[in-house]
């Protein structure tokens, strides 16, 4: 009989590692009204001019995959934690797992994507309401599925706050991949068949890991670069259009923090 590939077995048992048990040696405490994490794609060390303002009143919680990691969890004032992110469904789990041992209940990500769909603005945002599982992650959470959704009520209140700011917003499917060199025009085919309209690398695990833990998880993105011509990749990339990206990614953050507080949501 052959066997299935590893990535389709799923195993619903208890694991080995957990995160109280990377901290036993310095556990890792936050006040207990915190229930919300921002997760962002700036980087500690580029950003850190232009985030001075908000990490002065941060302090470092500890580094994720430990202290050679490169994903900084920063407890905000009393309000909430920020965790400046990296590439990849496999730091997605690893965060959400970091947070849930915190007792954090909310994550809102955010950061850029590919464009997919023709149809939506450049200047839009695109708030996701369930992500195509084509990565690896999201396979050890739950069992294999095409799909996997986002929390419908934080992504609710992530639409009326985008929506209350100006900024044009379009609910969607986003495709989570592992692969960046693998996006063929096959597999772009298939995606935009199955409702995606953006593709990025993270949603699937973020998503998959917090619905096993019970926890809400909301997203949203807005774009990098075009693939909706596979003949013709598009990036909006000059160092200009990056810059002023990275500037964006800072506002969106100044004005999360400014309104976790009010995220009040029924159990």
């Amino acid at each position: 009989m052959e066997q299935l590939p590893p990535i389709a077995e799923f195993f619903d048992d208890l694991p080995v590692i957990s995160p109280s048990a990377m901290h036993a040696d310095q556990p890792v405490t936050i006040k207990p009204t915190i229930k919300t994490a921002i997760c962002t794609f700036l980087c500690e060390s580029i950003d850190r001019e232009m985030l001075a303002s908000i990490l002065a009143y941060s302090r470092l919680l500890f580094y994720v995959y430990g202290h050679t990691g490169k994903v900084p969890v920063y407890q905000y004032k009393d309000e909430c934690l920020i965790v400046l992110m990296t590439v990849g469904s496999p730091v997605a789990v690893g965060v959400v797992e970091e947070l849930k041992y915190l007792g954090i209940e909310n994550i809102i990500a955010y950061g850029t994507a590919g464009l997919l769909d023709e149809s939506i603005s450049t200047d839009s945002f695109v708030l996701v309401e369930k992500a195509i599982r084509d990565e690896g992650a999201s396979y050890h959470y739950l069992a294999p599925s095409v799909y996997v959704a986002t929390d419908s009520q934080l992504t609710d209140w992530l639409g009326q706050f985008l929506q209350s700011g100006g900024i044009p917003v379009v609910r969607g499917i986003t495709w989570t991949t592992d692969a960046l060199f693998r996006e063929t025009k096959a597999r772009l085919a298939r995606r935009r068949e199955q409702g995606a309209v953006v593709v990025e690398m993270e949603c699937a695990g973020f998503a998959a890991v917090a619905q096993r833990l019970q926890m809400r998880f909301a997203q949203f993105v807005f774009f990098s670069d075009t693939l909706t011509d596979a003949n013709n990749w598009s990036t909006f990339g000059n160092q200009n259009q990056q810059n002023l990206r990275r500037s964006l990614k800072v506002t969106l953050l100044e004005a999360l923090l400014k309104n976790v507080a009010k995220i009040n949501l029924p159990k």
